[in-house]
């Protein structure tokens, strides 16, 4: 390890204040900045939608052996110089817990960035024996994955915190800024960490997965750009599979629902107690396979809420709108305000969007009926036995054959309901997806591909 990556508020300018006031120690600017790094770090995981004082308490960090006096450092960094100030603030000492540290109000809630360290003791002891820390569960089921996670993943940290910058600057979200030059972080210095939540939404958890949209561009496999493969309105779709095989039944829809015995009692409560008609389980299919699903309940929204087709960006969709111009534009939006509206509707308590159960409803009555039943005693329970069916197809069935296939020679992420490959090999991913899942779902699904440029 040469070089090690570290966050730092802008403003922050050390060197000036050991110009200043230097200390009476041996004082190692690169370790002052890692402490400091490793206090936003943990705020940043800290902090929720309000931005309030967050307190570290480094118990376990300072526990273990460091290359320089911790104690020293920390006390420097907490020293109220005159004109200055101090970095670091410090909660005292109370019986059962350890000291705690915070930003400085000068600091907490101002733009940060990523900056490069070099000293060789701190780098040593920063050295990891491997590049990928997991879950037993991963471990258990999905280690072939694992393997990605090397030395070839990287990311171009100086346009990635440049963009980090400008989006701060545009948005003022502390937290996703925090958060993003966390994972940026991560990425380059090879610290990955992945987990898998086998008993909720069946998802792999890491720094891609954490990465915000924008920065995606940035990431690199072995120097080649990354692009994604996923399914288009996935939701329904698993929706639709898991009502036309509710009969019939099929051994991947088994595999999941016997997984836990809360999805299999809901399941077959529901099953005995409400089944939707074949007509409107056929008409959904045909809906989700035209690629046009979320179109279906536009105009009744429209009706519902005597709105125009026009929105502007950021406005409700119930309200109304005068402005008639940039009419196809308009409708793109309007689309993607409904489909957030009917997905809320799925994963929401009965009766919580009754507008959206509305427009549902009048197209199909009987796949709602089943679904309020369904979400009657605990509705979490209906998002995580669709999450799951995803998840087991893109992990358990495509994932895993496709890494058998190509012998783990062809790099292989997962983003929630995507895969990820480089992109010379995305095409081969994309038909080898199609074919695989055409199989297992007894349809041909629709499949979008993105290059991340």
């Amino acid at each position: 390890m040469k070089e090690y990556y570290i966050i730092k508020p802008s403003t922050l300018n050390l060197e000036q204040r050991l110009e200043k006031f230097p200390p009476d120690f041996k004082f190692c600017k690169d370790y002052a900045l890692w402490l400091i790094s490793e206090i936003i770090k943990k705020i940043a995981y800290k902090l929720e939608n309000e931005e309030v004082e967050i307190w570290v308490p480094l118990c376990s960090m300072i526990a273990k052996k460091h290359p320089y006096s911790y104690r020293k450092h920390l006390r420097y960094l907490c020293n109220n110089f005159p004109n200055v100030g101090n970095v670091l603030f410090r909660k005292e000492y109370t019986k059962g817990s350890c000291y705690s540290y915070r930003l400085s109000p000068h600091f907490f809630g101002q733009e940060v960035e990523t900056k490069k360290i070099t000293d060789k003791k701190l780098l040593n002891h920063l050295r990891r024996d491997n590049y990928l820390m997991s879950n037993n569960a991963f471990r258990k089921n999905y280690k072939f994955l694992g393997k990605y996670f090397n030395a070839k993943l990287s990311i171009q940290t100086t346009e990635a915190n440049e963009k980090n910058k400008a989006l701060f600057g545009n948005e003022f979200d502390y937290r996703k800024h925090l958060f993003n030059a966390v994972q940026i972080c991560d990425i380059a210095n090879k610290e990955f960490c992945i987990s898998y939540t086998y008993k909720t939404d069946g998802r792999l958890h890491h720094q891609l997965t954490r990465l915000s949209k924008p920065f995606r561009q940035f990431l690199r496999y072995d120097g080649k750009k990354l692009a994604e493969c996923d399914v288009s309105a996935s939701v329904p779709t698993i929706l639709s599979y898991l009502l036309s095989n509710m009969v019939i039944g099929s051994n991947h829809l088994d595999n999941v629902i016997n997984s836990n015995k809360y999805y299999y009692r809901h399941y077959m409560f529901c099953k005995r107690a409400v089944e939707p008609i074949n007509s409107e389980i056929a008409l959904f299919a045909q809906q989700v396979l035209s690629g046009k699903f979320y179109e279906l309940f536009i105009e009744d929204m429209q009706k519902l809420n005597h709105f125009k087709v026009t929105i502007k960006k950021g406005e409700y969709c119930f309200e109304k709108i005068d402005d008639d111009s940039e009419v196809e534009e308009d409708k793109q939006n309007l689309r993607k305000i409904v489909k957030k509206q009917i997905l809320a509707m799925f994963n929401a308590r009965p009766s919580y969007h009754l507008k959206a159960e509305a427009v549902f409803n009048h197209h199909f009555p009987t796949i709602l009926k089943w679904l309020k039943t369904f979400k009657k005693s605990n509705h979490k329970y209906f998002s995580y036995l669709t999450l799951q069916l995803e998840s087991y197809f893109m992990l358990n069935i495509v994932a895993r054959k496709f890494n058998k296939k190509f012998r783990g020679k062809k790099p292989l992420f997962t983003l929630h309901d995507c895969l990820i490959t480089t992109e010379d090999n995305i095409d081969e991913l994309h038909h080898f997806m199609k074919e695989t899942l055409s199989e297992a779902l007894y349809f041909t699904p629709i499949l979008k591909v993105e290059v991340w440029e």
